[in-house]
């Protein structure tokens, strides 16, 4: 349910370009910031957003931000394609959407890059789906099917989000909210070497058993997925700003339309190696209205 406030609009652009120069992001397209913000005038209004940027080489680093937005009936698609601002994509991407949108009840997001414009949308289900049920999708990556038994041995049979990137081809799928340390550091860790991905330290290692979601990346090329995720809460004094300056920088100075600074962080592996996406809560009701609607 909305909380009733509204983002101002016009220091929530301000407020994205200093998350760009907090993250050294060289480019920063004002107008089709603009564009994307104008067009999604009243989801980004009454919305709940985030902002995210990453660990990347800063020549491979942007900020993205993203609305989400449960109590709006509405396509973001749909407005993209008539805007102009929809990337064309590959057609697996859209057919995979559009079979979702067919054959399952779900509420929408959208996430933008102050460089590119938007770059993916996601799909919110209404109601929890088992492996099964996604694996029925007929466009679906093969390399979702493949990763059944890795999804049998985290014990991971609810699904609850979809993301489709219409940038970079490929679909994410999302397990469920998950209570703290549902699972223990060494099964954190058979995770991570599934992925072919070198293990973190052991602090890192503790920290992703916090994880209230963990998401996977997959294409269709790939025959496994391509990278792993863990999204974690971090509470007052806890984020991992010893992990990399940015860190540092992004719990000292993002900005925030919401009174406290809510931020989370998602360790990231696959066969190249790990990263780290650093996200800010910026209106302060993702934990209730987003993360929180599967438990009304």
């Amino acid at each position: 349910m909305s909380t009733g406030s509204v983002t101002n609009l016009v220091q929530f652009r301000a407020d994205l370009l200093k998350y760009a120069e907090i993250a050294e992001v060289g480019h920063f397209d004002d107008r089709l910031v603009a564009r994307v913000v104008d067009t999604y005038a009243e989801q980004f209004a009454t919305g709940t957003i985030t902002v995210r940027t990453t660990t990347h080489d800063v020549t491979d680093r942007n900020v993205n931000f993203r609305y989400m937005t449960p109590d709006m009936p509405h396509n973001p698609v749909e407005i993209a394609r008539s805007s102009g601002l929809l990337p064309r994509g590959a057609d697996e991407v859209h057919s995979l959407l559009d079979e979702v949108t067919e054959k399952i009840p779900v509420w929408w997001g959208l996430d933008a890059s102050v460089g590119r414009g938007v770059e993916k949308v996601w799909a919110f289900l209404e109601e929890p789906a088992s492996f099964d049920d996604i694996a029925a999708l007929r466009n679906l990556p093969r390399s979702v099917r493949a990763h059944r038994e890795r999804f049998g041995k985290a014990g991971l049979d609810q699904f609850l989000i979809m993301a489709f990137d219409f940038r970079n081809n490929t679909m994410n799928l999302y397990s469920e909210m998950l209570a703290p340390a549902r699972f223990s550091r060494d099964e954190v860790s058979e995770m991570v070497r599934d992925m072919n991905s070198p293990l973190p330290d052991d602090e890192q290692l503790q920290r992703d058993t916090e994880a209230f979601n963990v998401y996977y990346t997959f294409d269709w090329q790939a025959p496994t997925a391509r990278r792993l995720c863990f999204a974690i809460p971090a509470a007052e004094g806890t984020f991992p700003t010893h992990w990399h300056p940015l860190a540092a920088r992004f719990a000292a100075e993002a900005p925030f339309q919401a009174p406290l600074r809510g931020l989370l962080f998602n360790p990231t592996y696959g066969p190249t190696g790990g990263h780290l996406k650093l996200e800010a809560d910026y209106t302060g009701d993702a934990a209730t209205r987003v993360f929180g609607y599967w438990s009304k």
